[in-house]
């Protein structure tokens, strides 16, 4: 039997783990217009709130050293935002890791002008977040050499199944489809526990209620979305508890799968978000979470009202939390609804390092900053309107290479330390950590016909534990070099006289 053990992550050193795949770190400008729930609240607590990707400390420095403008305007950390505004940022990305297992090409149709790959899990489609060059439609064209519109989408997690356009037209054709509703969707999970051997339908609504989390609840009807799927199990694994599934969505919600599975007591086995003991208890989640309002929490219309500073209640580090919590939900949250989030948010942060970050480089001069302020205390800014002319955006592309950092140096930076930008470059993540057991495995279209990928390996009944690759046995598709020998006799025939 082959040695399938996986190395420990800090086995290699960083940026060179042969299961990962890199890219170096760049200058990127970052633009956006005001989101509604940001109109009267300051531009600081805006940005340490809504990205969440590095600490308030280091955003404050940014915001200091006049990377940021607001309305073409260098824009102080009090500034109240306003409904129009538009926020110009550079920031220097460094890019997450991915799995380094290549987007597998099952079959190119260029008279049709589409594409059907099997993408990933780690890699988003579309450029989001920290995410922009380790997408699907980038790396389509870096490694391929081939432009690709999205038809329909997959969380970053989440590998399988996708279909690409070569046009934009095809692509709004293809996707009509999708958001129909037409098309008969098939994944196969890996999930925690022994799951029934009879058919089970779950219909049950649900809904976002918190979106830097990205979390989503079942949720009383008239609330949110009805959401539907029939699951049926394939296979039980003794020796971890776990079943593999076969699940069939018919409609097509956010998380729709990974959260049924949760309410039935059998989230997927390396759920980062729905299948946490500590986040969720011991019973996971299973039967879904109490909605009772609390009568602690506040409207979204109170917590706006708080923010920008027309209501002044006495509150604790606490009570901000959970104010914040309660702006960016759509519905008042119960106790435990809130106490969920909040666990969520606190272990992202402390995955992401955000102690170190906060306390090592800024705090000093933070605290200078403070005493200067009590004695000399900011007059309201105030940044000119926009014309429509100068609102028009576009997407950026990443500066140069050689870009200098526009960031004010710290007076010591320790090792370890990014030498442009200042915040500490991340240890490496361990490659299973960066996707679920979660694969769409089969489409059944109207006007492409069915189309499906092999079996991913962790799904065999006798699975070995090496996630890699594809179950044994299975065929794959040689759709890039069919392709190139089509194309070849194409221009030999047009050659031929």
């Amino acid at each position: 039997m082959p040695d399938t053990a996986a190395p420990p992550p800090d086995m290699y050193p960083r940026g060179m783990n042969p299961r990962l795949r890199y890219i170096k770190s760049y200058w990127w400008p970052y633009k956006t217009f005001v989101k509604q729930r940001w109109i009267g609240r300051q531009l600081l607590e805006v940005i340490t709130t809504e990205f969440r990707d590095r600490s308030m400390e280091y955003y404050r420095h940014a915001l200091e050293s006049g990377v940021t403008r607001v309305n073409g305007v260098v824009a102080r950390p009090d500034l109240i935002l306003r409904n129009g505004d538009r926020i110009d940022n550079t920031v220097h990305r460094h890019e997450p890791p991915v799995t380094n297992d290549p987007i597998l090409i099952l079959h190119i149709d260029r008279e049709r002008e589409f594409i059907v790959i099997s993408k990933p899990g780690s890699l988003p489609v579309h450029a989001a977040g920290r995410y922009f060059k380790h997408t699907v439609l980038e790396m389509m064209e870096s490694d391929y050499g081939l432009k690709c519109y999205s038809v329909n989408r997959l969380d970053r997690l989440t590998s399988g199944l996708m279909i690409l356009a070569l046009s934009g037209k095809a692509a709004s054709k293809l996707a009509r489809e999708f958001v129909e509703g037409k098309v008969k969707k098939e994944y196969v999970a890996r999930v925690k526990g022994k799951f029934p051997e009879e058919e089970v339908t779950v219909d049950k609504p649900m809904m976002t209620v918190d979106r830097q989390m990205g979390l989503v609840i079942i949720t009383p009807e008239g609330k949110s979305q009805d959401a539907v799927t029939i699951f049926n199990r394939i296979a039980y694994d003794p020796v971890r508890d776990q079943s593999v599934v076969r699940c069939r969505p018919q409609t097509g919600r956010t998380h729709q799968i990974r959260v049924h599975l949760q309410y039935l007591g059998y989230p997927i086995a390396n759920d980062p978000l729905y299948g946490i003991p500590s986040v969720w208890g011991p019973s996971l989640g299973k039967g879904g979470v109490d909605l009772t309002p609390s009568t602690s929490g506040i409207s979204q219309a109170d917590a706006l009202k708080a923010r920008a500073g027309t209501s002044t209640p006495q509150s604790t580090d606490a009570d901000r939390e959970y104010d914040n919590i309660d702006l960016n939900s759509p519905i008042r949250l119960s106790n435990q609804a809130r106490e969920i989030i909040a666990k969520l948010r606190r272990q992202k942060d402390d995955a992401e390092d955000w102690i170190k970050w906060s306390e090592v480089i800024f705090s000093a001069k933070k605290a200078q900053d403070d005493l200067e302020l009590e004695s000399n205390p900011p007059t309201p800014q105030v940044v000119p309107r926009l014309t429509g002319r100068q609102e028009a955006l576009k997407l950026p592309d990443p500066l140069p290479d050689d870009t200098l950092s526009p960031l004010k140096p710290p007076v010591y930076l320790p090792p370890g330390f990014c030498t442009e930008c200042y915040v500490p470059v991340p240890d490496d993540p361990d490659p299973e950590t960066l996707f679920i057991y979660l694969h769409a495995l089969r489409y059944t279209t109207e006007q492409l016909g069915t189309w499906e990928t092999p079996m991913p390996r962790w799904a065999s009944a006798d699975w070995d534990g090496d996630w890699r690759g594809w179950e044994e046995g299975a065929i794959l598709p040689s759709a890039l070099e069919e392709d190139r020998r089509k194309r070849e006799a194409e221009a030999a025939k047009e050659a031929d006289p």
